[in-house]
């Protein structure tokens, strides 16, 4: 049998699931050094090498030489980071199954292990990050309702806590799950709990203000997703149990030719097929069509690609009225569909089959990555020179301080982004802790001081922060 082996990276570590006929045994195995502190899932490098060092140990010390992957990814992943994460492994020789959330897994987990039932919240507190989602759980399945919370947590209040749609603001208001288990690290789980007590006693609108906390294994996570691997397995003693997901944690829209059309909200569960009628079909100007899909991510659109269809296979739809429908399989891989309302005309695009942005501009951008990787150490010493001068009202001071401050904008117009973090929650994804102290006046994890910049370009960390951290 082709084995189908679960993958969490959690802690700086791959966590690796496998199952036989009737349970499942877990490994860990340390990442490199240098990608350890990246948000591996999001960074084209970093997946890369992860990939490479899983694939070592499951042949060399698991003994394993077939095997697939199945992905256990934090629930504000994106489908923009699935994509990445097939087209890497595809890079790789690794074949990738599917992905699942760590919520599902721990609501899989818990439902197999300890029978849970009912509407139950889920919720998994990382260092950087709160995910909380509400599944309802019932003989045979698993199934996602609605996530309330994905993203970055300062570990205090909730209601500062980072909301994936409009509807999520409700903040577990119109739950009536009696019970809401929680993984994670210690501290960030208790923080939670603590954090949701001062929720119910403050906003009185709480539907359920006796709500039960139960504190439940990080380890959850990866036999979670390996009892998932058993099902993928088709083993007996794994079926039975449907998981129903969601399609992703946002909403997904499509632009053509520079308009812009709402399709599926980040309720749609998967597989999903959603369709929508659009007034009329928008002419282009240009020899192809400029088709992209879309993810909002709060007040941002973020692309996932970018899809080929040439101006002579949609030239029958321009100006008339057309159906526009998304459908994703169980594995969240898409499908795009453009036909006429009245007549046979239109276009079936398959994603990612038909991207046309991808390998062309692949080397660009590495070369642009590498590029900007050279020239920041120069962008360090005028930073340098300014903040330890003597005297900063020295006209050659003052010369270095516009030099560094057009280097900055000119990095920021071109999609370089500061990683800055002074006073918020310490996150390995973006910093590294080249210190740690004791700071009374701030939250334990915090960042006190940033040493060295770091820099984002499009969304792959370049080089992350330098921190000081109170503890």
């Amino acid at each position: 049998m082709n084995s189908i082996i679960g993958v969490h990276f959690w802690e700086r570590q791959a966590r690796l699931s496998l199952c036989d006929a009737e349970s499942v045994s877990t490994a860990q195995l340390d990442l490199p050094s240098d990608i350890k502190r990246l948000n591996i899932i999001a960074n084209d490098f970093a997946l890369k090498k992860a990939f490479e060092v899983i694939d070592s140990f499951i042949k060399e010390k698991m003994g394993i030489s077939e095997y697939r992957l199945l992905m256990c990814v934090s629930d504000d992943t994106g489908l923009k980071e699935i994509q990445g994460l097939y087209r890497c492994a595809k890079e790789c020789d690794i074949e990738v199954v599917g992905t699942v959330t760590e919520t599902m897994a721990m609501a899989y987990y818990s439902y197999i292990e300890f029978g849970a039932s009912g509407p139950v919240l889920m919720t998994f507190a990382s260092p950087a990050k709160l995910a909380v989602a509400e599944y309802y759980i019932e003989e045979g399945l698993v199934e996602k309702e609605d996530t309330y919370i994905a993203g970055r947590w300062n570990g205090t209040s909730l209601a500062k806590a980072e909301f994936l749609t409009p509807s999520s603001s409700r903040l577990f208001d119109m739950t009536d799950a009696p019970i809401v288990l929680c993984s994670g690290t210690m501290d960030r789980a208790l923080s939670f709990d603590q954090a949701l007590k001062n929720h119910i006693s403050t906003s009185q609108a709480f539907y359920n203000p006796n709500i039960e906390f139960k504190m439940i294994d990080s380890q959850s996570v990866i036999e979670g997703t390996g009892f998932i691997c058993g099902k993928l397995e088709r083993r007996p003693a794994f079926q039975g149990i449907n998981a129903v997901d969601t399609l992703s944690p946002y909403e997904l829209l499509v632009g053509i030719n520079g308009e812009m059309f709402p399709v599926i909200g980040a309720d749609k569960v998967i597989p999903c097929e959603e369709e929508i009628e659009i007034e009329r079909y928008p002419e282009s100007d240009k020899p192809y069509e400029d088709i992209r899909l879309y993810e909002r991510r709060n007040n941002s659109f973020v692309q996932i690609c970018r899809l080929n269809a040439s101006k002579e296979q949609a030239e029958a739809l321009y100006k008339k009225p057309v159906k526009l429908k998304i459908s994703a399989d169980g594995v969240r891989k898409l499908k795009l569909d453009i036909k006429a309302v009245l007549g046979d005309n239109g276009l079936n695009l398959k994603i990612p089959d038909d991207i046309i942005d991808t390998v062309e501009e692949t080397g660009d951008e590495e070369n642009i990555e590498d590029f900007i990787a050279h020239i920041l150490p120069i962008v360090d010493d005028l930073e340098y020179a300014v903040k330890y001068a003597k005297d900063g009202d020295n006209p050659y001071i003052q010369g270095i301080l516009k030099t560094y401050n057009k280097a900055i904008q000119i990095l920021n117009d071109n999609g370089v982004t500061l990683i800055n973090g002074e006073g918020e929650p310490f996150d390995y994804n973006y910093q590294t802790a080249v210190a740690h102290v004791s700071d009374i006046e701030l939250p334990d994890n915090t960042v006190k001081q940033v040493m060295q910049a770091g820099y984002i370009y499009k969304g792959k960390v370049i080089r992350t922060a330098s921190v000081i951290v109170a503890n």
